[in-house]
This record gives structure tokens, C-alpha cells and sequence, in this order.
């Protein structure tokens, strides 16, 4: 399964709340996840895996 991974024009990735850098979409095979872009963070966070990207993006952008 091929997934677009351009976010949609309504949507924006918050930044890493760990080391402040971009996000990005990912797909696993399985769906699509959020994750810090960043190659220097130490934690690398991601989301859980969903069907579509927006569920994707309001899990990054709903966590503290």
C-alpha cells in the first residue's frame, strides 16, 4: 500500500516537545504514524499507528 505522505493544507505538526524539532508522517506498512524528524533527538517520540493520516496528526498535536 502506497500512502501519500504530504500533510493536507488544514494540517501542521506540532514541534518535538523533547527537542523542539519538526515532526513528520511515516508509513510502517500498516498505516501511517507521527515522529520527531529530527535526527539529534535523543527520544525520537511517535505516535501509535492509524489508518489515516489525519488521525495521525491529532494524536502528535494532542499529547502534552
Amino acid at each position: 500500500m502506497i500512502i501519500d505522505l504530504k500533510l493536507p493544507n488544514w494540517a501542521e505538526l506540532t514541534i518535538c516537545p523533547f527537542c523542539g524539532g519538526k515532526a513528520e508522517l511515516v508509513s510502517d506498512g500498516d498505516g501511517v504514524y507521527a515522529g520527531c524528524a529530527t535526527k539529534s533527538c535523543l527520544i525520537k517520540p511517535i505516535t501509535d499507528t492509524y489508518n489515516t493520516k489525519r488521525d495521525a496528526i491529532r494524536a502528535w498535536n494532542r499529547r502534552p
